[in-house]
């Protein structure tokens, strides 16, 4: 019998804080799990943002974990990244806090290791937004009996 705990992992993937900037990206490596999802929290937005001041949110993927490219749309559930694998651009005001969530699967442009979402800050943030996202690894390929 397996239980549920066994099933997946889960690794911050933008380790929750208030940021008015970039944070460090995070790998995050799919050895042993065939399927990511990116579960981002984003909390009440800290200045009102405009096409010039915005946050985007970018998936990338890679065969080392040093060089990085953007994911193809067919890598990707529930959003469309376009060209830069920008997959949300927070671009006008948010008063509420909202959760999304970006599947990376196997796609036409291939089946990479390491993937990574990040929280690109352009303009001026004088008060900071709260972040946060979590990598949720699934379909172990070896899941342990439950006792």
């Amino acid at each position: 019998m397996r239980d549920w705990t066994h099933n997946f992992g889960a690794v911050n993937a933008i380790a929750p804080a208030v940021l008015t900037d970039d944070p460090a990206a995070i790998t995050i490596d799919r050895s042993g799990y065939d399927a990511v999802t990116f579960v981002l929290m984003l909390g009440v937005g800290g200045i009102t943002f405009t096409n010039t001041n915005r946050i985007d949110f970018i998936v990338e993927h890679s065969d080392d974990g040093a060089t990085w490219e953007a994911v193809d749309p067919t890598n990707l559930l529930g959003a469309t990244p376009d060209a830069s694998g920008i997959v949300l651009s927070q671009r006008t005001a948010h008063p509420a806090a909202t959760v999304h969530r970006f599947g990376y699967v196997d796609g036409t442009v291939g089946d990479r290791r390491y993937v990574r979402l990040r929280a690109d800050f352009n303009g001026t943030h004088g008060t900071g937004t709260p972040i946060a996202a979590l990598a949720v690894l699934g379909n172990a390929r070896t899941m342990p009996m439950a006792a």
